[in-house]
């Protein structure tokens, strides 16, 4: 029988009749839950997070790692070097899990939870702007498997964004910078369907943005 009160968090909008889903499903309710007892905790609650576990119904180390990905653990920070701020900035649109592999191949050790709070802190809001495979796929008025074919044949280049993402879960999720995309459109021309792209956001990468619409970052 499942937990009355994951189900009370677990249910949105979108599904007011809420049926059994499995745990650990972040919703803005449980983030908010989450959010709150990290506060309690400092000050002073030493039960504050096994109160919340039981009360959303998740185990104590989900509700650790959502904190660590919410960037609200308690961690005292070392200050971080010149070399560690430009590796976070040109890496900014992998996932934080992605970001420490990163440093650690520069020599540096920096927890998820610590890299989180920098990149919210430096305001870096995912290396910006970029596509996932999806909204590439949108964009260009494609479906997605097209997209992955342009990637295997080199055509379009991209970047896994190292995420923790199991294959269960559709693996690892693909970044494309603007310029492999505009790359890819001067070097195949013919993969472009025009009757198919969005117009205005068509132009806006090829002149640089000065179309001036919002770009479609993923």
């Amino acid at each position: 029988m499942p937990n009355p009160a994951l189900l009370e968090f677990a249910r949105t909008p979108e599904n007011p009749t809420i049926r059994y889903k499995r745990k650990h499903i972040p919703t803005p309710a449980i983030d908010q839950a989450i959010h709150d007892a990290y506060q309690k905790q400092r000050r002073g609650d030493r039960n504050a997070l096994h109160e919340v576990s039981k009360k959303i119904g998740w185990t104590r180390s989900a509700v650790c790692k959502r904190g660590a990905e919410l960037g609200i653990t308690r961690t005292k920070e070392r200050r971080w070097s010149a070399v560690e701020e430009e590796l976070i900035e040109r890496f900014g649109h992998l996932a934080p899990s992605g970001i420490r592999r990163q440093l650690a191949r520069a020599g540096f050790s920096r927890s998820v939870s610590a890299i989180q709070m920098r990149l919210n802190r430096n305001r870096i809001k995912q290396n910006l702007c970029g596509y996932s495979a999806n909204s590439l796929a949108n964009a260009l008025g494609v479906d997605v498997h097209k997209i992955l074919i342009w990637i295997k044949r080199g055509l379009l280049s991209a970047e896994r964004r190292g995420t923790d993402r199991t294959q269960s879960q559709g693996g690892d999720t693909w970044w494309i910078s603007d310029r492999a995309v505009k790359r890819f459109v001067f070097r195949a021309p013919e993969e472009i369907d025009l009757a198919r792209v969005e117009k205005i956001w068509f132009l806006d990468l090829l002149t640089g943005g000065k179309i001036g619409v919002q770009r479609l970052c993923a």
